[in-house]
């Protein structure tokens, strides 16, 4: 089980979140009404879910760090 001092703990959840917000966005991408290319504002949407995911997991691996070196 995962205790507080753990890194491994903020890098899942992280990845978890980034997964999540990768699939809508595939998701909202490829429901989009009338093609792929013509979807504008909704495609602006999926590609802001997607950025949200990739925030997501890059505040996870700092904080998952941030923890190892505290830990030493």
């Amino acid at each position: 089980m995962a205790t507080d001092g753990d890194p491994g703990l903020p890098l899942f959840v992280g990845g978890m979140l980034a997964a999540i917000c990768l699939f809508v966005a595939g998701l909202t991408y490829v429901v989009v009404p009338g093609g792929l290319g013509e979807g504008g504002p909704v495609v602006g949407l999926a590609v802001g879910i997607a950025g949200l995911g990739v925030v997501f997991l890059a505040l996870g691996a700092v904080i998952a760090a941030a923890v190892a070196v505290r830990n030493g």
